[in-house]
């Protein structure tokens, strides 16, 4: 019994260690997502981008009528200016875009030909 409260208690620590040390490492989950008028989130079920430790990231997506998918990446944070910068591809576009994460936040606009992608995430 003992043994279960002790590493009950160092995975509370370490969490709130991770919180207090790298608070932006998080899943996030697609909340709106625009290609020009069109809403993307009527085609999937999701779309979410987990942050899993200090560099890797992975982008998580199940189109409506398709199979769950996964992108594995890589990414930086700036810790002074809280600016995430990543580099993925997916459908045959290569994307290397930087983003500011406030509150849990963040959003992605890139234009792809003559419409523009808006995506906007929260921390879940």
């Amino acid at each position: 019994m003992f043994l279960f409260i002790l590493s009950a208690c160092d995975a509370r620590e370490a969490g709130s260690l991770k919180s207090i040390t790298r608070p932006y490492i998080a899943h996030y989950e697609c909340t709106e997502a625009y290609l020009g008028d069109e809403n993307l989130l009527d085609k999937f079920e999701y779309i979410e981008i987990v942050l899993v430790d200090k560099d890797e990231m992975q982008l998580l997506y199940k189109p409506k009528e398709g199979k769950k998918s996964k992108i594995k990446s890589n990414y930086s944070f700036n810790a002074e200016t809280h600016e995430l910068t990543a580099d993925i591809g997916i459908y045959g576009y290569r994307f290397r875009e930087s983003t500011i994460v406030e509150n849990g936040k963040f959003n992605i606009t890139k234009s792809l030909g003559e419409k523009q992608l808006i995506m906007k995430f929260k921390a879940k």
